[in-house]
């Protein structure tokens, strides 16, 4: 939300007239003195928005995917035109002639708001920073006059009738809001003393919100400064019970502490909140910074300016002229304007496959406090998070190498008072309401001085002549002075005569460095050059790969080298700046750097580069192989391609796991790679380690993207004449969208692509299709089709002779016999599961068995039913890996409620919800989910119980599904409210 303007924007004519917003309550829009008569919620958001970023065009897209919920309708255009020219009319009946276009104006395919604005939401916000600024202070009266002025602009719940996205955000925000004024009114209270007026609204908020640990502080804190210690330890113990049982968390640091002093009897003042995380992540600014003086004055004042809303800088120019060194310079000599943080982020604009908003968003959001587990998976949910986070922050962002506007778009703050410094080589034309400075080259002294600091005066005085060719030759470059100065500075016997006539050299690099329009890649190729012939076929075949980094092993097996001499390779290139290391053992390139790369290459290694592909995708299938054996013992690995590579070895189940996670990302690049590349060889590696992955039970938000790319391998296959190689990519394809998207039309591809494998005779393949054909059948709840596609992955798997095989299908048939309720056949699958999974030694197996066991047996024997899926969890987590956890987990609490105990199922479900969240596992986590639900509400927990069940109908009808039902015998186990809600929320 902007601040209050004082002014129009851009010159306006506003005839003194000021647009007052009031969104504390229902809104209300004034202008001057009077109140517009605008009725229709829709107008009201969108005259909202606008005014929240005065002077900045919204595009009518932005405009309505913040006023529709879904995809907005294809009259969206057409709704807005007609919500502006009505405010327009509104506007000209109190203005000027014209005033309606000027104060709310069309530009390029959005509107932008001229008028000067006032929100009392603004106000709102400043009134609590100052009372908080005050109380801290010893300024009591004038903070508790402070509080009592927010407190009476609050009218009521905020935006009443406004529809849309963005007025449900603002929702949230001002919540937040509310909830700070209560905490500074309650702190305040204390402080003066006023215990018992605090003592009673802290009982009301500790009912309103009981999860909130700040409410049950503040609390125990009055009781006790009351002299009523027993009731402030009683509000503790509470609060560590609730907290145990409905969140399965210990209270946190600060009310542990706060209660271990009223043990104490040391009468405690109340703690401040968390201060919140301030990164100061910045590049080392650099020491001898030459040139630019007038423009970098002028830079640092427009951020050093006390202004309402902060700027938005975008540096441009070609790559090397000191884009990034110059935003580096700004950020450090402005630093102390900015005290809630400094952040640095490199966007990859000139990688092929450039850094995601969604990553990239990650780190931002993480430098800001947010743990991984409360990342949104949505790009629109980050975006939205990230903008909340930065209302009201006094932060400077550097956006380094953006590709273009859209690019960067996702990680700009929205007005406010953070400030952004963008580097671009695009021109950033479009980036409306920003500072545009385009950067040129060093002038002739600037090049000379920055020169003579990184060499020494002294050598620069002894060698005129052989310095300004040097300066010249460099064309004025930065980038280009700075290496030549750093490799003479570090060789103080080498004389400037001699690399002035290196740089003399015309084949190529110093064409480029003799005109103005100077390139980074001749310095680049004059590095390149340097490097002995093992280390320059090193730099090129690496660099061909699209994978973000590599590890050390891979590199190894795409060089065709012995691991020990691959990492020093990659340490020599580390150190001649050619290379970068993120953390140890993983390698990866500047973005210009790679490029450079890939265009230095000569025949041979351009030539070479399909074989070392094959070799990398060769190791990366050996190393799925090696999980394989480790992981499923039984399974077998004969059915994939046979490799040359030994592949990486893993010791455990945590060292399998994180291999998985970091190669993730970058398996999808390579099979992007691998279509297009002319290798049909490769193709079938490709297609067998994405297969191997799915079989051993890859889960993960990557999974939609290796859904898209298989389907490209697949393609390829078929140009190449390859139909099993095609049909196995169609296969795992299809795997990734059923247990990644759950995506029921998947059942089509496995029932062709399995016909299809079963005529060329790969076994295995139709195996797989079966298997997965029951999962859809069984997940669609139609059981007598999943444990047709189950028997048939069976008998297939007796033909093979493998035994793994069987018992995978018989602990599936288990399932789906469980869930229609088919005990005694449910009981009987699961103990051939079970005899089978303990004779290949197969954790995974084992645990799935025995889950299974324990949900057939629970009719009969619930006691032995929950002892079998405890059983069962403990075998999951020696497995390791966290699906198979959350299968056990929410087998566990699914009979654990159905047994009466819904309190002890309560926890349970909630950390199957959670497992099943980590590894995208959606149609197992909707089912957890659902007894989570259920659990909740019979502990008399509807409230909560009926948001969750509501989201299970929901998402089910969605992708579907039929909702769960209780059976009918648990009813009147776990009463009648469970059912009732349940049924509610499916109907």
């Amino acid at each position: 939300m902007a601040p209050q303007q004082p002014t129009g924007t851009d010159g306006v004519r506003t005839d003194g007239l000021l647009l007052r917003i009031r969104m504390l309550g229902p809104v209300e829009v004034w202008l001057g003195g009077r109140r517009l008569d605008i009725a229709a919620p829709q107008m009201l958001a969108v005259l909202a928005m606008l005014a929240a970023e005065p002077g900045r065009t919204l595009s009518t897209t932005q405009l309505a995917d913040r006023l529709w919920t879904d995809p907005p309708p294809r009259s969206a255009p057409s709704v807005l035109r007609n919500h502006v020219l009505k405010l327009r009319r509104q506007f000209e009946a109190y203005g000027h002639a014209g005033a309606g276009n000027e104060w709310l104006g069309s530009t390029r395919g959005g509107y932008r708001l001229g008028l000067p604005v006032e929100f009392d939401v603004v106000e709102f916000e400043e009134l609590i920073a100052a009372a908080e600024a005050d109380r801290r202070a010893g300024a009591m009266t004038e903070a508790d006059a402070k509080l009592t002025a927010a407190q009476q602009l609050w009218r009521g719940d905020p935006l009443i009738g406004l529809p849309g996205p963005w007025a449900e955000r603002e929702r949230a925000r001002l919540s937040r809001l509310r909830f700070a004024l209560h905490e500074v009114a309650m702190t305040l209270a204390l402080d003066l003393g006023r215990h018992s007026a605090a003592i009673a609204e802290l009982e009301a908020l500790v009912a309103a919100e009981p999860h909130s640990e700040r409410w049950h502080e503040l609390l125990m804190v009055a009781l006790h400064r009351s002299g009523r210690r027993g009731e402030a330890l009683e509000v503790y113990r509470k609060a560590r019970r609730l907290l145990a049982d409905e969140l399965g968390l210990d209270p946190g640091p600060q009310l542990v502490r706060l209660h271990q002093e009223i043990l104490s009897a040391e009468p405690p003042a109340p703690s401040a909140p968390e201060e919140p995380r301030v990164p100061v992540q910045l590049p080392p600014d650099i020491t001898d910074f030459v040139g630019r003086e007038e423009l970098t004055h002028e830079l640092a004042e427009v951020l050093a300016a006390e202004s309402g809303s902060r700027p938005v800088i975008a540096i441009t120019g070609l790559g090397g002229v000191g884009k990034t060194t110059l935003a580096v310079h700004l950020a450090h000599r402005t630093r102390e304007r900015y005290p809630d943080g400094l952040l640095y982020l490199d966007l990859g604009g000139m990688d092929e496959h450039p850094r995601s908003a969604d990553m990239l968003l990650a780190v931002a959001l993480r430098a800001f406090g947010v743990e991984p587990g409360d990342l949104p998976s949505g790009l629109t949910e980050r975006i939205d998070l990230w903008r909340n986070i930065m209302a009201g922050k006094r932060v400077l962002l550097v956006l380094d190498n953006a590709r273009d506007v859209a690019h960067l778009t996702p990680l700009l703050p929205g007005s406010g008072t953070a400030a952004v410094l963008v580097t671009s080589r695009s021109s950033l034309a479009e980036l409306f309401g920003a500072r545009l400075v385009p950067l040129d080259v060093l002038t002739q002294d600037e090049a000379w001085t920055l020169l003579e600091r990184t060499v020494s005066a002294r050598r620069l005085s002894a060698e005129p002549d052989a310095a300004h060719e040097i300066v010249r030759a460099c064309g004025h470059l930065p980038v280009s002075l700075r290496i030549v100065g750093a490799r003479l500075s570090s060789r103080p016997t080498w004389s400037l005569a001699a690399i002035a006539e290196r740089l003399a050299d015309e084949r190529g690099r110093l064409a480029e460095l003799a005109v103005g329009n100077t390139s980074v890649e001749s310095v680049f190729r004059d590095s390149y050059r340097q490097l002995a012939p093992e280390l320059a076929r090193a730099f090129v075949l690496v660099a061909f790969s699209d994978a973000p980094d590599l590890s050390v092993a891979a590199i190894a097996a795409l060089i065709d080298r012995e691991q020990a001499d691959a990492e020093r390779i990659c340490e020599t290139l580390v150190d001649l700046s050619m290379l970068q290391t993120p953390e140890r053992g993983r390698y990866r390139y500047h973005d210009l750097l790679r490029v450079f790369a890939r265009g230095v290459a000569d025949r041979a290694q351009r030539l070479e580069w399909p074989q070392a592909m094959r070799r990398l995708i060769d190791f990366y299938l050996a190393s799925a192989k090696n999980i394989v054996e480790l992981r499923d013992p039984g399974v077998g690995t004969d059915y994939y391609a046979a490799t040359e590579m030994a592949g990486q070895r893993f010791a455990d189940e945590k060292q399998c796991a994180a291999w998985a996670m970091s190669e993730r990302f970058g398996l999808v690049a390579l099979y992007r790679q691998v279509a297009e590349l002319a290798d049909a060889r490769t193709r079938t590696l490709a297609v067998d380690l994405a297969l191997s992955l799915a079989v051993g039970g890859d889960a993960g938000e990557h999974l939609p993207q290796v859904a898209h790319v298989l389907e490209a391998l697949s393609r390829a296959a078929e140009d190449d004449g390859d139909h099993r190689t095609m049909a196995r990519a169609q296969l795992a394809a299809a795997v990734a969208r059923l247990v990644g998207m759950a995506d029921l039309s998947a059942a089509r591809t496995l029932r062709n692509a399995g016909a299809l494998l079963q005529d060329l005779g790969d076994g295995p393949g139709a195996i797989l299709a079966e298997q997965m054909l029951g999962t859809a059948m069984a997940y669609q709840e139609n059981v007598d089709l999943a444990v047709a596609h189950f028997r048939r992955a069976i008998e297939l798997g007796r033909q093979h002779g493998n035994r793994w095989v069987e018992g995978m299908g018989w602990g599936t048939l288990a399932r789906a016999y469980g869930n229609a309720g088919r005990w005694p056949e449910a009981l009987d699958a699961a103990e051939r599961a079970l005899r089978i999974a303990r004779l290949v030694g197969s954790l995974r197996l084992e645990s799935m068995a025995l889950h299974e066991l324990g949900f057939a047996t629970w009719p009969a024997d619930p006691a032995r039913a929950r002892a079998l899926c405890e059983q069962a969890l403990d075998v999951a987590r020696r497995d390791g890996r966290r699906h198979q956890e959350g299968w056990a987990l929410a087998r566990l609490a699914e009979v654990t409620l159905y047994s009466g105990d819904a309190a002890t199922a309560v926890p349970i479900a909630a950390e199957a919800v959670r497992a099943l969240t980590e590894v995208s596992a959606s149609v197992r986590r909707l089912r957890a989910m659902w007894v989570y639900g259920c659990a909740l509400s019979a502990v008399g927990r509807d409230g909560e119980a009926e948001p969750i069940l509501r989201k299970v109908a929901q998402a089910s009808a969605r992708i579907g599904l039929a909702v769960p039902e209780l059976p009918s015998s648990v009813r009147a186990v776990v009463g009648a409210a469970p059912v009732a809600i349940a049924s509610g929320c499916g109907a």
